[in-house]
C-alpha cells in the first residue's frame, strides 16, 4: 500500500534501496539506509501468486520491511533479527495499534514532561553520555532522559511503540547528520526542537493508522535470534523467502545504531556493543568479536572443498594487502566466517521451505583493499550446494560511486547490487 500522493511505479535501481520507504505507511515509521524497498517485496510476493495460507520468511529481517509488506499483502510471515534495537522497533511496525488512542496517550505523556534535572550520569554510562552529548543539545537530552525513565510507566503492550516514537524523536533532535551510514558528530544538521518533534512523529503515526484501516493483517512473527538455527520452525513450513543478508563490505550494523544502543541502554560502551550485539550477528565487519574471527580453521572446515578453493585466493590476497596497508584492517579474517555462517542459514532455509519455493536474495559484491569479492556468485554457488537451483542473477544497480576516493582501491569493473532468484528443488 502506498500513500496516494506518491507515484506507484519505481525504477529498477531503487528496488534494493530504502529510497521509497518514506512513501509507505508503517514502513516509514522507522528505516535505515540498508534495506530493500517495499515494492521489491510486493513484486516477489505477487509474482509467486501465493495463497493466503502460505508463509513468507525473512532470515535477516532488519527493520522488517518484508514482514510489514507481507501484512499488507494479507499473508503470514516469520523473521529473525538478533539486533535488539531492530527487533524492538520491528515489533511496533508489524503489530501497530488499530486506532490512534494509544498514540494520543503516548503523545500526552511525553509532551508534558519536564527536563531531567539530576546528574545524567545516573542514567547513562560515561562512554554513552559522552557520545550522546556530542549528538544531542543539552536541553533536548534532558527531556529525552526523562522520557526514557518514563517508559517504565507505560503498559508493557505499548512499550515497543513508545520506543519507536522516542527513537524517531531522538533522531530528529540530534544535531549530527548521518554521514553515509554512520552518525557523524562533526557533520552538523538542523536539530528539531523536542516538542516539535513529538508533534511531527505522533501526527505521522496517527495518520498512517487511519490510512491503513483494515488493510493490514498483523500476521507476522519475529524472533530475536540468528537464523543460523531456526528450531522454532517446522520442516516445510514456509513458501517463499525474501531477504537481504549483511553485505561482506565492513558495514557495521552495531555502529550504525550506536546512538540508539547507548540511549536505550542496550549497551554502555564500545566493548558492550561488541559483546551484546555484534557477537550475535553474521561476521561481515572487522569490528566483529575477535574470537569469532580467529576461528578460521573451524569455519573453513564447514565449507566444501570447492568453496574453499574459491575463497582461499581471496583470503591470501587480503592477507597480503593487509601487510602493506597503513590501516592494517584484517579483512582476510572475515571471508571464511561469513560464508560458513551463510551456509548454515541456507541449510536451515532448505529445511523450512517447501519444495518448489522461490528464494529471493539481494546482495552486493565488494572490493576490500581492492580485492574484488563477487559475493553474489559465491552465495549462488552455496545455494546450489545446499539444494537450491539458481534461476538467474540480475544486477539491479551500480553502486559505490560516492566511495571512490584516492585512498580507496575499488573493483576495476565497479560494484553493484544483485538479485539472486533461486528455487528449492
Amino acid at each position: 500500500m502506498q500513500l496516494d500522493l506518491f507515484p506507484r511505479q519505481i525504477v529498477k535501481r531503487k528496488l534494493p534501496t530504502n529510497l521509497t520507504t518514506n512513501n509507505h505507511p508503517i514502513h516509514r515509521w522507522f528505516n535505515f539506509i540498508a534495506g530493500f524497498s517495499p515494492e521489491f517485496v510486493q513484486s516477489c510476493i505477487r509474482d509467486a501468486d501465493l495463497s493466503k495460507t502460505r508463509v513468507l520468511i525473512d532470515p535477516f529481517a532488519g527493520l522488517s520491511t518484508a514482514l510489514v509488506q507481507a501484512n499488507f499483502e494479507g499473508i503470514s510471515s516469520v523473521g529473525f533479527e538478533p539486533h535488539p534495537f531492530f527487533f524492538d522497533i520491528s515489533q511496533a511496525k508489524i503489530d501497530p495499534p488499530e486506532d490512534h488512542a494509544v498514540v494520543d496517550a503516548i503523545e500526552s505523556e511525553i509532551a508534558g514532561l519536564d527536563p531531567y534535572t539530576d546528574e545524567l550520569h545516573n542514567i547513562w554510562s560515561e562512554d554513552a553520555l559522552k557520545f550522546l552529548r556530542k549528538l544531542i543539545p543539552e536541553q533536548a537530552l534532558r527531556l529525552l532522559a526523562q522520557a526514557l525513565l518514563q517508559e517504565e510507566k507505560i503498559n508493557v503492550s505499548e512499550r515497543e511503540l513508545y520506543r519507536l516514537v522516542m527513537s524517531r524523536i531522538l533522531e530528529l533532535t540530534s544535531r549530527s547528520q548521518t554521514d553515509g551510514i554512520y552518525k557523524a558528530p562533526t557533520t552538523i544538521k538542523k536539530s528539531v526542537a523536542y516538542h516539535e518533534a513529538v508533534k511531527a512523529v505522533c501526527g505521522e503515526i496517527r495518520r498512517d493508522i487511519e490510512v491503513i484501516g483494515c488493510t493490514f493483517s498483523r500476521q507476522a512473527t519475529l524472533f530475536p535470534t540468528s537464523s543460523e538455527s531456526m528450531p522454532v520452525l517446522e520442516n516445510d513450513s514456509c513458501s517463499i523467502c525474501v531477504t537481504s543478508p549483511p553485505y561482506l563490505n565492513n558495514f557495521d550494523f552495531a555502529e550504525m545504531t550506536r546512538m540508539e544502543l547507548y540511549f536505550w541502554r542496550y549497551a554502555g560502551s564500545w566493548r558492550e556493543i561488541t559483546e551484546r550485539v555484534r557477537s550475535n550477528l553474521i561476521v561481515n565487519t572487522t569490528t566483529a568479536p575477535t574470537d569469532m574471527k580467529k576461528d578460521q580453521c573451524g569455519f573453513k572446515a564447514t565449507l566444501s572443498k570447492q568453496m574453499r578453493s574459491c575463497l582461499a585466493p581471496l583470503v591470501e590476497s587480503l592477507e597480503k594487502e593487509r601487510r602493506s596497508r597503513a590501516g592494517k584492517k584484517d579483512y582476510y579474517l572475515l571471508v571464511y566466517p561469513y560464508f560458513s555462517q551463510m551456509q548454515l542459514v541456507f541449510e536451515e532455509l532448505r529445511r523450512v521451505l517447501e519444495t518448489g519455493s522461490l528464494f529471493h536474495l539481494v546482495v552486493a559484491d565488494s572490493a576490500l583493499y581492492g580485492v574484488h569479492i563477487q559475493t553474489q556468485n559465491l552465495l549462488a554457488s552455496l545455494m546450489g550446494e545446499t539444494g537450491f537451483k539458481v534461476l538467474r542473477i540480475e544486477q539491479l544497480r551500480k553502486r559505490g560511486e560516492r566511495w571512490v576516493l584516492d585512498k580507496r582501491t575499488g573493483a576495476k569493473k565497479g560494484l553493484g547490487e544483485y538479485h539472486i532468484i533461486a528455487k528449492l528443488t
